[in-house]
């Protein structure tokens, strides 16, 4: 019979575990950045009315976090994400629009080579 508690207390103990719960960022001043690895993006119910924004996924140093952009942003960059692409993703403050109405501005940057899976070394190709 598997004992799961022992298995998770000793992998605590040994130190490998991950903790896959994200925490969720908030972004306050212009120059809040996260930096990272994109794990994925899930459509959320706005609150206020009817639609929907994205919330994102991304690996950091510090373990996974999550966060919204916004509307506006979503649609700017969602065609050129990719998942497990290195992205930073800097707040530049709020803009305020006509009609006493605001949108948040953020500048997402993609940087580095993502990591093939499968890749086969050099020295395993066939000719």
């Amino acid at each position: 019979m598997t004992e799961y508690q022992k298995q998770y207390e000793a992998a605590q103990k040994a130190g490998e575990t991950k903790t896959i719960t994200p925490e969720y960022v908030e972004f306050k001043k212009a120059g809040d950045t996260v930096v990272g690895l994109l794990r994925g993006w899930t459509p959320v119910s706005s609150a206020k009315d009817e639609g929907t924004y994205n919330q994102y996924v991304v690996d950091t140093d510090k373990g996974l976090v999550k966060f919204a952009l916004g509307r506006a942003t979503d649609r700017e960059i969602s065609l050129m994400l990719k998942v497990d692409h290195a992205y930073a993703f800097v707040f530049e403050g709020n803009v305020k629009l006509s009609g006493a109405r605001t949108v948040n501005k953020f500048k997402v940057v993609e940087f580095g080579k993502p990591e093939e899976e499968g890749s086969p070394p050099d020295d395993d190709i066939p000719f």
